[in-house]
Order: C-alpha cells, then structure tokens, then sequence
C-alpha cells in the first residue's frame, strides 16, 4: 500500500469531521459573521501549509517555541554529532516544547521538536548526547524523508478532531470506573447492528448510514493509526542505522519500560548473530 494511503487513511477521518463540525457551527452563526470567520480560517489554513509560516504554526499547533540560549548551549554536544551525519541544522530547525517526557517529534518541512524533558536530561547528564542525538535523529530522518510534510497543516485543519479525541477520552477514563463498561465497549457491533435496524424500520435511511459509518470508523481507525505509526518507526529505524546512531538509541529502549512492544521491537533491533542492531524508536 503506497506511504500517502497509510496517511491518509489514518488522519483523513479526522480532517474529514473537523470540516464538518466547522461547517455546521459557521451554518449556525449569523451570515456576515460566518462568511468573516470562514476567511480567517483559509487564511490560517493556507499559512500553515506555508514553509515560510512553519515556525509560527509549529507554535500554534505544538506549542513549539525557539530554544533559548541556555538550551542550545546545553545541547551543542547533541546538535555537533547531528551535524555530523547531516540530520542537523540547517537540515531541521529545532524548537522546544514544555513536556516532561524525553522525546522529539518531526513536523512539517524541516521542523523538529524536543521536549524539555530531553534537555533537562542531558543537562543533568542523566542522558548521554548521543543517546539524545539517536533521539532527536530519529525525527530528522522523518522530516528528511518528507513524511512529516503536512502534518502541521493537518493539525490544524484537525483541531476539532482532536478536541473530541480528548473529551472523549476524559468521559472513557471516568467510565471505566463503572460496571460494565468495557464489556459494553467490546459489543458495540451489536449495539450499532440494533440501532442501524431500528433506523431503517422507521425510514431514517440517511441516520442508519451514519451509525453504520461511525461503528465502522470505530473499528477501523485504530488499525489505521497504528498501521502508520509502524510505518514512521521504520522508516526512522533505517535512517537512524544508517547514520550510525543504532546502537545509542536501543540502549536507550532498553532503559524504559519492557513493553510486549519493547520487547518485540528490540528482537527485531538485535538480530542473534549480529554485531550491531539495527534500531527502533518510540514516536512521541
């Protein structure tokens, strides 16, 4: 399956209801204030797909700021080995985000973004450089490789997704908590083949369709996220082995939690008879 169709299957759905909710909450507004609002989100949208705006979106869609100073001098020995292999700068720019987990992510053109988690922790020395330079390396491939391309534009067009994504999973966390819950989740076909029965016995074919379309979504989208997610780990792992980095980022993995994840990722880093693994990352 060609890389655009793994994308587009996992972050269409959410670009494609975003764009609703945006069209029915403008359709409910008086029309000259639509019609206004309408024009600053094109003109936003069209920013954010600009290279030239891509700092600026980094910060709206990321909270992504410029590293400060102090940051970069603490990170010389990170960004010197990155340079090194050509994932450095002025390949990517880099940016900071307040976030106590060490990682970076890729985004966009030639934006990667650290957290100051991974600052901190090379400061304190806690994280070796090259460790954090495997960390930061495994993005820039990313960006190199025009993976990340559209993903700020993307979050933008998708914040109402995202939005829902998060309240939905703030009401789940609190329903756990109730009997029954997870069993009813699990059986959901039964109840969305009921509910889609009932719609069309009364004549609402157009309702039947859409509790169709959602119990689908419900099951199809994870695998579709997950499908692309497997597929930015490896076309990282390669990149990262090939600059040399391999070894520092699995003995990075192996200073985290032993996941079944983990576990099967680095089998699949440290081949029996090899000298030197191949390499994986986690995606923040």
């Amino acid at each position: 399956m060609p890389v655009w169709v793994v994308k587009a299957l996992a972050v269409g759905p959410g670009v494609v209801v975003s764009v609703v909710v945006v069209a029915l909450t403008l359709a409910a507004v008086p029309a000259p204030t639509a019609a206004g609002a309408a024009v600053v989100l094109a003109a936003l949208v069209a920013a954010a797909g600009r290279s030239a705006w891509e700092g600026s979106a980094a910060r709206v869609v990321l909270g992504a700021r410029r590293p400060r100073p102090a940051e970069l001098e603490g990170l010389a020995a990170v960004l010197t080995q990155l340079c090194r292999v050509g994932l450095g700068p002025p390949l990517v720019e880099l940016r900071v985000k307040r976030c106590r987990v060490i990682g970076a992510t890729g985004a966009g053109r030639r934006t990667v973004v650290v957290s100051t988690g991974l600052i901190e922790a090379v400061a304190l020395g806690d994280l070796p450089s090259r460790q954090a330079a495997a960390l930061v390396a495994h993005s820039a491939v990313l960006v190199r490789e025009g993976l990340t391309r559209a993903d700020l534009l993307i979050g933008f067009a998708s914040a109402p997704w995202r939005a829902i994504q998060a309240t939905v999973r703030g009401v789940s966390s609190w329903g756990r908590r109730l009997p029954f819950t997870q069993a009813a989740w699990r059986l959901r076909a039964v109840v969305v083949a009921v509910a889609v029965v009932q719609a069309v016995q009364v004549g609402q074919v157009g309702l039947a369709v859409t509790i169709a379309a959602i119990g689908v979504f419900s099951y199809a989208l994870p695998v579709w996220e997950r499908r692309w997610h497997v597929l930015l780990v490896r076309a990282g792992d390669g990149g990262v082995a090939c600059a040399g980095l391999g070894d520092d980022l699995v003995a990075f993995l192996r200073t985290g939690p032993r996941t079944d994840t983990t576990r099967a990722r680095l089998r699949a880093l440290c081949p029996s008879g090899t000298g030197r693994p191949a390499l994986g990352l986690a995606i923040h």
